[in-house]
């Protein structure tokens, strides 16, 4: 490996760990918003959802709906309803 490579590969991780030094604050939570995102929330205080055709529902419909009709389980030796694949170099 040549010298100016070198330099390149080692300013570039300077550069690298500079900027991330930077913008780390603006990527950080308070702890009071973390908090308030770890409590959750009652389905009352919740807004309606939008749900286009069928029209504005409130969050307890929703999971009404849910508890009456679970999706089903799937059946023995059945495939996932999403395949998931991996795709790599």
């Amino acid at each position: 490996m040549d010298r100016s490579s070198l330099v390149f590969c080692v300013l570039a991780l300077v550069g690298t760990l500079a900027l991330s030094a930077l913008l780390y604050p603006f990527t950080t939570v308070s702890p009071e918003t973390l908090a308030a995102w770890r409590t959750p929330a009652e389905a009352e205080t919740l807004p309606d959802v939008d749900l286009g055709d069928f029209g504005t529902v409130s969050v307890l419909e929703l999971i009404e709906y849910y508890i009456e009709n679970p999706p089903p389980p799937p059946a023995a030796g059945a495939q996932p309803e999403r395949q998931v694949r991996f795709q790599g170099c």
